[in-house]
């Protein structure tokens, strides 16, 4: 199982500082995911916005029920494409 904590988060946000520019989409496999903090939101919130200013998109795959319920209570199912098998 994964979790998104601080220490993963720090060098996911290091990584993600910058998109290249001949990435449109990024698609996310959450399928060990079990857990995901408010700054994994953050993250994704941030890589979404720099995204959406090259008409890009970001796609998350393969949500458990909880980080489903997690991005319903937070809107995240309005601004993200999830898909689940």
């Amino acid at each position: 199982m994964a979790d998104w904590t601080l220490r993963r988060l720090l060098s996911l946000s290091n990584v993600w500082g910058e998109i290249p520019e001949d990435v449109n989409t990024i698609i996310f496999d959450f399928a060990k995911l079990r857990y995901i903090s408010s700054a994994g939101l953050r993250i994704l919130l941030s890589i979404k916005k720099k995204l959406n200013a090259k008409q890009g998109e970001i796609i998350i795959r393969n949500v458990n029920e909880l980080i489903m319920e997690l991005f319903e209570a937070t809107g995240f199912t309005d601004i993200l494409t999830i898909e689940n098998a």
